[in-house]
């Protein structure tokens, strides 16, 4: 039998962290274990660069920004393109503002708000710079719970244990209900088993690794290039389809137009995004001819489209000046900042690009039509003039998976029945439903609090049930 309120989380990403604090929250018996594969917390969270959304935020409100929760809910459906749940997206949306107000209660400074592409106001929320040095806000994030995380842990409390470079293998399932019942997982060479009332899955994606789910299921873009780290590997999909789970939209795949090609690189599978803030500021994509060719705030599905249309010719594909005109990417754009876009965006984060050789310099129209070896007259009819330019290449990439485990308001992971797998919940990227065919940017990050906290409440209040009738 398990002990006190025991509860396993799978994963230390911000779905993870977000389940961990709140079910340490919710009641003084519960004990947990976190599990995560890699050497340090934070996943694919700690990588993400636009920010997280909210409506009706006390941040909004400060700047006198109009927003609503019905808008958000359109917003977020109409991006998904009509497969999105609408009752997993009322409940992203309704408790978007709680979610934000959460994360700068612990301390995370998010008082900047940018309009990203597919939505109808500026609801996204980041981090300002400080002393002129960008602070990522998904690195803000997750670094920051994972201190409260790290202060628990140290406490002496005993409630909290974190093992890392822990890879789970099983799930252990109740004899007599089929529900879960624990865990086997290897770290440092060694199968251990913890038993646990509840369990919260939170994995993550799947598009870190093309042989695997991918492959099997959205083979279409496996050949593209990956923002995701190569733990994104759908663990939590095998683990919680063993124990009889049920997926949904696992073909859905979201491709994000922009990731950066760094020109001493340009065949890495692995790109840095360029953050949807960039083109929230008012950069452009252009292509090889120097010519516009979307609106750069729509969703990302159709950016996408875009790109692969108008930059895959050999005379309308972007590529740097160092690079022959067959190397890199099949399709590839342009992007440009003027002056004036570059101070919105921040140029903290645009000088992190730049020593990282992402984004280069060019002073005035002449030098840029060089740098990107167009027509000046041509340039001139989609870019505004400016004193000063900042460009970059970017291509598509494979980003973020809308399809994973199917499951409910209440966290809970579903069978293809309907029925809930007792005591299995999940939250994060793992889980499939919300975001239908295509998740509005700045949603991710939403996604593993709002949900992260409910499967932490959910699998509480489970494992002290438990608990209680064992007495």
């Amino acid at each position: 039998m398990a002990g006190r309120g025991s509860i396993v989380v799978i994963g230390g990403g911000l779905a993870g962290m977000s389940a961990a604090l709140e079910a340490l929250h919710q009641a003084r018996n519960t004990v947990v274990t976190l599990l995560e594969k890699e050497a340090r917390l934070g996943g694919n969270s700690a990588k993400a660069s636009s920010g997280i959304n909210g409506a009706e935020t006390r941040t909004q409100a400060a700047q006198g920004i109009e927003d609503s929760i019905k808008t958000f809910a359109q917003d977020t459906t109409a991006s998904g393109r009509g497969r999105s749940s609408k009752i997993l997206v009322d409940k992203l949306t309704q408790d978007s503002a709680q979610a934000v107000a959460w994360l700068q209660d612990l301390g995370v400074d998010l008082r900047i708000l940018a309009r990203l592409g597919g939505h109808s106001v500026a609801r996204t929320h980041r981090l300002p710079e400080i002393n002129g040095r960008a602070q990522p806000v998904g690195w803000s994030i997750v670094s920051t719970l994972s201190k409260h995380l790290d202060k628990m842990w140290s406490g002496g409390s005993g409630r909290l244990r974190i093992v890392t470079n822990a890879q789970a293998t099983a799930l252990l399932a109740d004899a007599a209900d089929k529900g879960v019942s624990g865990v086997e997982f290897l770290a440092n060479g060694k199968v251990e088993r913890v038993q646990a009332n509840a369990l919260v899955l939170a994995t993550g994606g799947f598009a870190g690794a093309h042989a695997g789910f991918l492959d099997k299921y959205a083979p279409q873009v496996a050949a593209l290039a990956t923002t995701n780290g190569p733990f994104a590997t759908g663990d939590g999909l095998q683990l919680g389809t063993a124990l009889g789970a049920d997926l949904v939209d696992m073909d859905q795949v979201q491709v994000h137009p922009t990731g950066f090609v760094r020109p001493s690189d340009v065949d890495n599978p692995t790109k840095f995004l360029a953050a949807e803030a960039l083109r929230g500021a008012g950069g452009v994509l252009l292509n090889a001819r120097g010519m516009r060719f979307v609106d750069e705030l729509d969703t990302r599905d159709r950016v996408t489209a875009a790109i692969t249309s108008n930059c895959s010719a050999p005379d309308t594909r972007a590529h740097h000046s160092s690079t022959g005109t067959q190397e890199g990417p099949d399709a590839a754009a342009f992007l440009v900042l003027t002056q004036e876009a570059a101070d919105r965006f921040g140029h903290g984060a645009l000088a992190f690009y730049e020593r990282m050789g992402l984004i280069s310099q060019a002073a005035g129209m002449e030098e840029l039509a060089k740098a990107l070896r167009v027509n000046e007259a041509t340039l001139g009819q989609s870019v505004s003039e400016a004193s000063m330019y900042f460009w970059g290449v970017v291509t598509p990439v494979t980003h973020y998976c809308m399809g994973g485990l199917r499951f409910d308001v209440k966290a809970r992971v579903l069978q293809a029945s309907g029925q809930p797998i007792r005591g299995l919940f999940a939250a994060g990227e793992v889980t499939g439903g919300l975001h239908g065919a295509n998740r509005l940017a700045g949603n991710s990050l939403l996604e593993c609090v709002v949900f992260g906290r409910e499967a932490g409440r959910q699998a509480s209040a489970f494992a002290s049930l438990v608990e209680g009738s064992n007495l």
